[in-house]
């Protein structure tokens, strides 16, 4: 073979795609042929990054045919090394062959030149092989996973308090440059019960399974995904955020060093490389076990990888490995069966974190100190309405509830009767409902709508005539430029929702009423942001389709290209956030589109959206295509097309 291009057009189909698996940078985007591939194969950035990634003896066999007289052949690459290893050696050299770092037949091998340039100039000791053995602790199967269903119920309950928290009123605002504010991560930390590392980790995570953003008002909530994510058995609740963190490149750790959480500051790509390499090393471990400590698991990183050296790598790790802790991958150090299915993306991840983490709970203990103590998880509509009526006080192994007066109020000002608040923790509760807190229900809803507000602009009724009194007689009530227009009724200026705040300042328990002399039920505030146009930046793996298209495309075997139907008239233009709205919602339901695009309609099957460029397979020519998502006038689902 003459040149590289030659050795990959004679390779199968299952060797190309072994090839674009491994390398998923040569994908992106997609070349028009095998001479483009060969091109970008050898690029000194690409052939850099893939001899990052190899393990040390693949990395000394590729130092071993850099040495060697080009061509050379594999018998003389076998034997640089000890005999006993020849049949490793042989596997590491079809490594290399199969990146297409190496090329050529067995008997005439040669190395990619800017590969051979790369090690030459490395000038690095080799690293010893094999790599030595990780001290490890025994932990036990049991133990590690009942550990890590633990620390992944904290965190589900974590997202979830954060996200309730944001629902109402005490959203954070959005920084100028993106983010919250540093005082907004301490009061989710002091929500949360958790240190604000571990805050920081659980509100990012909650962006990246996007059940988070910022709001029209620039304000961070909930999105509707939020929604359905709460009503989802526990197990998958947890794989949903296991997942996202897993594919974000964000990494959590920056925050506070040198970021704000939520922030683009937070952005670094290697970080899926890094969880890749960590968990890679501690699924070599035997069950149960883990290495004795952090550092252990440094020391065989640098052995496994070598070529990937950052400044800062040893940090990051570091911080990697807690938050494999903190999010319930590991338990004890050691890697979870939840924890390496749920990093493998497979399906039975479910069913092991259901046997890991604690079943949901439908009942509570009620106490006298006017607390509920749920010992575990409680079912979602239980969780939603007991939140509704007491305050989250701590969360962990067992989470506090408590009840105060303004709690209560929040249930009576949502429709909740005292009856109906009384039957409730009497179904709930594994207790007899303590005396204490029946008085509180019982006080709280004696009070509650005594005095009422309605429009006058506003007024203020009360047939008891010596409240009144008292609150003309009271200062404070000066701002609300009170007018007694009655013996029972005080006229004020200004909105229903002012005096109402300002009454409940002065101690009273006042609720809005509508004109026909109702008490007005508010909509119980449920805020929710929708998807931002630009989600988080996820690992660019080679996806499936995406490499079955490449391959089509590279073979030159797409379909004869059909003329092209003419010009048609394009619908009005579309914002480029609706269209990256129905492009997105098309690659997750692997649906294809209808497109207007350079005053032509087609249908495509989009396959990827990267940097505001769709990569999707033209439906009439078979071959990739790329689009710039600002030039597309219109798309639509096109679910009906064949």
């Amino acid at each position: 073979m003459r040149s590289l291009a030659d050795d990959l057009r004679s390779r199968s189909d299952d060797d190309l795609v072994q090839l674009l698996a491994g390398r998923p940078d040569l994908l992106h985007p997609v070349p028009a042929d095998m001479t483009a591939l060969a091109a970008r194969a050898g690029a000194s950035t690409s052939t850099s990054r893939a001899l990052d990634r190899l393990d040390p003896l693949t990395l000394a066999v590729a130092h071993a045919v850099a040495d060697a007289s080009e061509p050379c052949s594999g018998d003389d690459v076998v034997a640089v090394f000890d005999a006993e290893h020849a049949d490793d050696v042989r596997a590491a050299l079809a490594r290399l062959r199969a990146l297409a770092l190496v090329w050529g037949t067995d008997a005439g091998l040669r190395l990619v030149r800017t590969a051979r340039e790369s090690l030459l100039a490395d000038g690095r000791e080799p690293i010893p092989w094999p790599p030595p053995p990780i001290p490890t602790i025994a932990r036990g199967s049991d133990l590690v996973n009942r550990t890590a269903g633990q620390h992944a119920l904290a965190t589900v309950m974590g997202v979830t308090t954060i996200a309730e928290a944001w629902a109402g009123d005490q959203a954070p605002g959005v920084l100028r440059k993106g983010g919250i504010a540093m005082r907004d991560l301490t009061a989710v930390a002091r929500q949360v019960d958790a240190e604000e590392r571990v805050a920081a980790l659980w509100i990012e995570t909650a962006f990246a399974a996007g059940l988070v953003d910022r709001d029209e008002d620039d304000l961070w909530r909930p999105t509707p995904d939020y929604d359905a994510w709460h009503d989802l058995p526990l197990a998958d609740q947890w794989v949903t955020l296991a997942r996202a963190w897993w594919t974000s490149t964000r990494a959590p750790s920056l925050v506070g060093a040198s970021a704000n959480a939520l922030s683009v500051d937070v952005e670094q790509r290697g970080q899926p490389l890094l969880r890749d390499q960590i968990v890679s090393i501690l699924a070599e471990l035997p069950a149960g076990e883990a290495p004795t400590t952090p550092d252990a698991i440094l020391d065989a990183l640098h052995a496994r990888a070598p070529r990937h050296i950052a400044p800062d790598r040893d940090a990051q790790a570091r911080a990697v490995i807690d938050e494999l802790e903190i999010l319930g991958f590991t338990g004890g150090g050691a890697l979870s069966h939840m924890g390496a299915l749920a990093a493998t993306g497979e399906t039975d991840a479910v069913g092991a974190a259901s046997a890991a983490m604690p079943s949901p709970l439908d009942h509570v203990l009620l106490q006298a100190d006017l607390t509920a103590v749920a010992p575990g998880p409680l079912i979602p509509d239980l969780a939603r309405d007991l939140r509704l009526l007491a305050d989250v006080e701590s969360t962990g192994g067992a989470i506090v509830y408590r009840f105060t007066a303004d709690s209560v109020r929040r249930a009576l000002d949502a429709g909740r009767d005292p009856a109906s608040l009384h039957s409730f923790l009497a179904r709930i509760s594994l207790t007899p409902v303590p005396q204490p807190l029946t008085y509180l229900i019982d006080d709280a809803a004696r009070r509650h709508g005594i005095v009422r507000v309605g429009i006058a602009t506003a007024y203020i009724r009360c047939d008891d005539e010596s409240a009144l009194a008292a609150l003309l007689a009271d200062p404070r009530s000066a701002e609300l430029g009170c007018v007694r227009a009655a013996p029972t009724v005080v006229t004020v200026s200004g909105r229903i929702e002012d005096a109402v705040a300002i009454l409940r300042d002065l101690g009273l328990h006042p609720v809005a009423e509508t004109p026909d002399g109702e008490v007005a039920l508010p909509p119980r505030r449920r805020a929710r942001a929708q998807r931002s146009s630009s989600p988080p930046v996820v690992r660019r793996d080679a996806q499936p389709a995406l490499i079955r298209a490449a391959i089509a495309t590279l073979r030159g075997g797409q379909a004869p290209a059909s003329p092209r139907p003419s010009p048609v008239d394009a619908p009005e233009s579309m914002p480029v956030a609706d269209t990256l709205a129905v492009l997105r919602r098309a690659i997750s339901t692997e649906t294809p589109v209808r497109i207007f695009f350079a005053g032509e309609e087609g249908i495509i099957d989009p396959l990827r959206l990267q940097a505001g460029v769709l990569t999707a397979v033209d439906r009439l020519t078979g071959e990739v295509r790329t689009f710039p998502v600002p030039q597309i006038q219109a798309a639509d689902l096109a679910a009906h097309t064949p």
